[in-house]
């Protein structure tokens, strides 16, 4: 019984694990980005900086990997001022909420044509590595984000180089 499990952990390893990278552009999110699969896409309304914000995610794990994520969240920011009003605001109070649920945080600003925005990294839980990319846009926070095992995964460079932020 065992030598069947043993297979089939080969197979799903041999099989499963591979990537089968995906351009995913999306009109109604203003978003384009490369994943290292096929994502899902998820709609949630979650309580956080900025009140209740509305989420529309594209998320893919890894066969066989929990412990590793590609996702971009777009969530339609509130009316009102909490948070912040200016693109400058709202950037700082998310940098805050990131730094709140991970630590302390690189950052470094997009240049002026991908912004207003900034790449971060910080490392993760469980010695996992934590990397993103957050836009403010038309009224939206653009989310890209790559949880990965290791330092310099390609999936990561490949995710977050490829993804933009588009104006309609």
């Amino acid at each position: 019984m065992s030598r069947v499990w043993l297979g089939l952990a080969v197979l799903l390893a041999l099989t499963g694990c591979r990537d089968d990278p995906r351009r995913v552009e999306n009109q109604n999110l203003g978003i384009a980005a490369t994943f290292p699969g096929p994502p899902k896409l998820h709609r949630h309304t979650d309580s956080g900086p900025f009140g209740e914000v509305e989420w529309f995610d594209l998320a893919m794990s890894p066969a066989g990997r929990l412990d590793e994520t590609f996702s971009v969240s777009v969530g339609n920011l509130p009316p009102g001022a909490k948070g912040g009003t200016t693109p400058r605001e709202i950037l700082t109070t998310y940098q805050n909420f990131l730094g709140y649920r991970f630590g302390a945080i690189q950052r470094t600003d997009l240049p002026g044509d991908k912004g207003p925005g900034f790449r971060y990294k910080v490392k993760g839980p469980n010695s996992g590595l934590i990397e993103g990319i957050v836009v403010v846009r038309r009224g939206r926070l653009h989310h890209a984000q790559a949880i990965v095992r290791k330092d310099r995964d390609p999936r990561t460079a490949a995710f977050l180089d490829d993804f933009e932020v588009r104006t309609r």
